[in-house]
């Protein structure tokens, strides 16, 4: 054999090609299912190390389990932390960092667990019933903020009043909106903060009454929050408007020691993700403005907390805050923003209001500081590779990554990068889209196209890795040539694009989306034009109901979880905001805007054939659109299958599930396109 150092050099050379890029391979079902997923870093107090969450997927036993792990912040070997055979998650510093607050399943309801920073065994500190998560500690060290969802005090299951007397009734009796969100029934309970004593592990509901604190929709991930001194509690709740239908969330504050409550915000649209500042001066958010539009514009508010001024950070910067973060010195935030197909992280001068972007490349978020301020630690994926751990310099610089969870996985991975491409959409405005090509990739071939659309309809494709929804190498890996591409009404190209798709489904988008696909076509020869798949789902979904009605050009199509018929849709879906906003009219106020846009009423024209699949537990768009959608194919003699999930939501997450689901949908593009 020949000896690896001359080996090494031949390839050095280019006398010989490169033996671990020809032993790559195409991207499986099962390696989906061997991906460790890391987030949630959070940095100690003396800034010397990291506690991260991996996530850990059992194809066999279709289920997930997590632990907390540590790693240097300058970079080494990861160490195991916990053990539980379940879901331990959430990692928490205690401010003297000796403690380690986590959130766990290990026996039964999530509860509060803590364990040494140097190992040992978890203690059970919350003994709930009900469950406990997002834990934040006070500065105190003796008191850690959480969240329940309980029945409030005073109030009775009434979903099921006749429990005792008819054990084995599952009806439901329902008395108001919002009863459903997402894939969940909401029932009664609500959600509450509750105050822990980490001495006895006792704990009290902070924010009694029949509201949920924070909301059931709409959340940010962070909707309460305590001030440095640990004398207040700013949170995010909803009075007095009709949950299923507004978007109108503000922000409260708490006194912990008297109780009393105090409105922060009075904005008729989305107040919510307060993060007090270091020196307890101001409190900085994310607000909306156009009361009833979920996905406008959020802007980084700054909120004096002596005189309630509040200053729009983002005025001028026509892109969605997401994440927020404080600087250690008060003078300058961090946050996150979906741009032009990535997801970035910015920096912006509290006096100034001066924003520079920080990152540029994949998908960033986590955002985290360590208490020196010099350094920013977060989680970006590409579209090649999984979450890692990255980290930057906090004025911008070369991202370096932290962790290398998966490379043995992914460096077997045949997967080029993403090609991003733009071209005249409707009305001769440029639109972004991106190119994956199939592994194995051979210039002088000609492969099948996938167009994959995206849900939103103010969703983006971005330079990220999936492991749920549309996984881009799962697109491509039976030797498909993937676009993807972000038409009108996708987010991170300013509100004026997002926006023209509201009351316009069908159109302009419906015409960026063809544009796009013929730009492909014309200008990449290994594009083969008579073999087009198109795939979508929840607004790409729609889109692929409305593209069969408006052209025969695809040889088959995959249809996950789609509007079909507007009308029915608006009636059954759990969120009224959305479609309210989108068609600017209820059904019957304006039936003809909802009638014009609704793909059911171009049945007629159907010609391909299709793979429709949808889930029971989809309360985001009921299953009973596709059923409506696979009757239509069905009855006029169309190619179509029905796949049916009965336990899963909108997404189809559980492992043995989600395979099935990619299985079918190979299956489909193979009998089509092959």
């Amino acid at each position: 054999m020949m000896n690896r150092k001359i080996i090494a050099l031949f390839i050095l050379l280019g006398l010989l090609p490169n033996l671990a890029a020809q032993n790559k391979r195409a991207i499986t079902l099962d390696d989906l299912y061997q991906i460790k997923r890391v987030f949630d870093p959070q940095i100690s107090p003396d800034g010397k190390t990291i506690a991260f969450t991996i996530s850990v997927p059992d194809l066999k036993e279709n289920i997930f389990n997590s632990d907390i792990w540590l790693l240097p912040v300058n970079g080494g070997e990861p160490e195991q932390l916990t053990y539980g055979e379940k879901l331990d998650h959430s990692p928490r510093w205690s401010p003297d960092g000796e403690t380690i607050a986590f959130v766990s399943n290990r026996d039964g309801a999530s509860n509060i667990w803590t364990i040494n920073h140097k190992g040992g065994v978890a203690q059970k500190l919350t003994h709930s019933e009900h469950g406990l998560w997002a834990p934040i500690w006070a500065k105190d060290g003796k008191h850690l903020l959480c969240r329940s969802r309980i029945v409030v005090d005073g109030e009775t299951d009434s979903e099921n009043p006749y429990i005792d007397e008819l054990p084995l009734c599952e009806a439901r009796t329902i008395n108001r909106l919002l009863y459903r969100q997402w894939d969940r029934w909401l029932g009664d309970k609500r959600n509450h903060l509750f105050w822990v004593d980490v001495k006895d592990g006792s704990f009290k509901d902070i924010t009694p009454g029949d509201f949920d604190t924070p909301p059931v929709s709409l959340g940010s991930g962070h909707d309460a929050d305590i001030s440095p001194d640990g004398i207040e509690i700013c949170f995010v709740r909803t009075i007095g408007e009709e949950l299923a239908s507004s978007t109108n969330h503000d922000l409260f504050s708490l006194d912990i020691k008297n109780g009393k409550m105090k409105s922060l915000t009075t904005n008729l649209a989305l107040d919510y993700n307060p993060h007090y500042s270091p020196d307890g001066k101001y409190i900085a958010y994310a607000a909306m403005s156009k009361k009833g539009y979920e996905s406008d514009t959020q802007n980084l508010i700054l909120m004096d907390r002596k005189t309630s001024t509040k200053i729009n950070l983002t005025k001028s910067f026509d892109r969605s805050v997401n994440e927020i973060l404080w600087h250690p010195n008060a003078k300058m935030l961090f946050f996150t923003a979906r741009t032009e197909g990535r997801r970035s992280i910015f920096s912006v001068n509290i006096q100034t209001m001066k924003i520079v972007q920080l990152t540029n490349q994949g998908y960033d978020g986590n955002i985290r500081i360590t208490p020196s301020g010099n350094k920013l630690i977060f989680v970006r994926s590409y579209c090649h590779q999984p979450n890692e751990l990255y980290t930057i310099p906090c004025q911008g610089g070369k991202a370096v990554p932290l962790t290398q969870i998966n490379k043995t996985l992914s460096e077997t991975w045949d997967i080029p990068k993403l090609e991003e491409f733009w071209f005249t959409g409707a009305q001769g405005d440029k639109v972004h889209g991106f190119l994956l090509k199939p592994p194995g990739f051979k210039e002088d071939k000609k492969y099948p196209v996938v167009l994959t659309i995206h849900g939103g309809p103010q969703g983006m494709w971005a330079d990220r890795f999936m492991t749920t929804w549309f996984t881009f190498p799962l697109i491509t890996s039976p030797g498909y040539v993937g676009v993807f591409i972000n038409p009108r009404g996708s987010s991170g190209y300013g509100a004026k694009f997002r926006e023209e798709v509201s009351r316009d489904y069908g159109g302009r988008c419906f015409k960026d989306l063809m544009a796009g696909l013929d730009y492909v076509l014309a200008n990449y020869d290994f594009t083969d034009s008579e073999k087009l798949g198109v795939i979508g789902g929840s607004f790409g979904g729609y889109s692929t109901n409305w593209i069969m009605g408006h052209t025969n050009r695809f040889k088959c199509a995959v249809s996950h979880a789609g509007i079909y018929n507007i009308v029915s849709f608006y009636g059954a879906t759990e969120e009224l905001w959305y479609p309210a906003w989108d068609m600017g009219k209820n059904p019957w106020d304006d039936k003809e805007i909802m009638e014009k846009w609704s793909p059911h009423n171009f049945a007629q024209n159907f010609k391909t054939p299709c793979l429709v699949t949808h889930s029971q537990q989809d309360f985001r768009v009921p299953v009973t659109e596709s059923f409506q959608l696979f009757t239509a194919l069905q009855l006029q003699g169309i190619p179509s299958r029905l796949v049916y999930f009965p336990d899963e939501g909108h997404v189809i997450e559980t492992p043995q599930n989600n395979v099935r689901w990619w299985k079918e949908i190979h299956q489909w593009f193979a009998e089509y396109l092959n």
